[in-house]
């Protein structure tokens, strides 16, 4: 088993708009893990993987090529990724951060689920104009 625990691993939340076929959009996808850069190869490590657990049977390449680990925030553009897709935003990570898009995420879940079971009732009324009128 090769280690990759000499590597500069970056905490990172990795946040991507979801959309559906048509273009509308179906909600976020967060995500917690490490990243690190290895000639070039962008790798993934799991949130869970204490450090000096990384090695290469449980490390992700994720296709990107890049020749410096990016500043973050950043936004993955081009093609050829595998595990982390294009247009995926990738943050610094922080605890509050963190719970901020978990906690925006949860709501627009169960907003959706709402909408989608009870459209006219009073409260789903009353949480889409408080939405629009914050947004």
């Amino acid at each position: 088993m090769v280690t990759l625990t000499h590597l500069d691993w970056q905490p990172v939340i990795l946040l991507k708009v979801v959309r559906l076929p048509f273009g509308t959009f179906g909600g976020l996808s967060l995500n917690r893990g490490y990243l690190a850069l290895d000639d070039k190869q962008l790798l993934y490590a799991d949130w869970t993987l204490e450090a000096e657990e990384r090695a290469e049977s449980v490390v992700c390449d994720t296709g990107w090529i890049l020749p410096a680990l990016p500043d973050v925030p950043t936004q993955l553009k081009g093609a050829g990724a595998k595990r982390i897709p294009s247009g995926t935003w990738v943050l610094p990570y922080s605890d509050s951060l963190y719970t901020l898009f978990s906690a925006a995420s949860t709501s627009l879940v169960r907003l959706i689920k709402r909408i989608e079971t009870h459209p006219t009732d009073p409260r789903t009324l009353t949480a889409l104009i408080n939405l629009s009128q914050v947004l």
